[in-house]
């Protein structure tokens, strides 16, 4: 079953993520959306009072769980009107630090897709899971799609891929029924260079390739890797 797994904080960039994970799911034949979120209280935020010399006890948590749960059910039950009989919704929420929940979740469930919402381009908009994008498209071992706050979902007909020539041959099933424009720019010139191909190619999605075949192989070049991903207009497929 061809799962989307879409991380949601409530805030603006993440709940369009879902809109746009709903429109996705219709297109592309996916069974389920799981809408995860988190509720990790540090050990630290236990045993030190605030400065309101507060402590976060047993009750408070589990207020705050109570809270998370009712607003994922909102949403879920908002989301399920927009989808067809045949997709599911379910949702699930993690305990433990975002990056080691959303691993475990990843590897329990085997999502097809992971989708983030990123609040880069609408700084007015406070997205905590979106500041985390590089770490998570670092440790979740399957694709990420990071959707920027003004995307909204449209069939998926052109893509640059942002790559070696060499790579596109290693691609082209997976794209078989998409127009496959490739771009491999300079290293001097790469994040201009991506966002204005992107931009003037008029393309729904900008692929970015995995391993050697990539300029943001293993994802070590971090500066690319955020230039591109938290400046692009167009939504950015992280390949693994």
């Amino acid at each position: 079953m061809k799962k989307l797994l879409v991380l949601v904080d409530f805030s603006a960039p993440s709940v369009n993520a879902v809109a746009y994970a709903a429109g996705l799911a219709q297109d592309k034949g996916f069974a389920e959306i799981v809408l995860m979120s988190n509720c990790f209280v540090p050990l630290f935020e236990q045993i030190v009072p605030n400065h309101d010399l507060l402590q976060m006890g047993e009750e408070e948590i589990d207020r705050r769980m109570e809270s998370l749960m009712k607003q994922l059910l909102e949403l879920k039950s908002e989301i399920g009107k927009q989808l067809p009989h045949g997709i599911s919704v379910r949702i699930a929420i993690g305990t433990k630090p975002l990056l080691r929940s959303v691993v475990e979740e990843v590897t329990a469930e085997s999502p097809s897709l992971a989708i983030i919402g990123t609040s880069r381009r609408a700084p007015g908009d406070d997205c905590s899971i979106g500041r985390q994008i590089i770490p998570l498209a670092r440790v979740i071992p399957v694709p990420v799609l990071v959707i920027p706050p003004e995307a909204r979902y449209q069939p998926i007909r052109s893509v640059l891929v942002a790559g070696t020539t060499e790579a596109s041959t290693t691609l082209l099933p997976l794209l078989s029924d998409l127009e496959v424009i490739q771009y491999d720019p300079p290293q001097k010139e790469v994040i201009k260079g991506v966002l204005k191909a992107a931009a003037d190619q008029q393309v729904q999605l900008i692929v970015a390739l995995p391993r050697k075949h990539s300029f943001f192989y293993n994802l070590t070049h971090q500066n690319i890797m955020q230039g591109v991903v938290l400046n692009a207009a167009e939504p950015v497929l992280i390949l693994k």
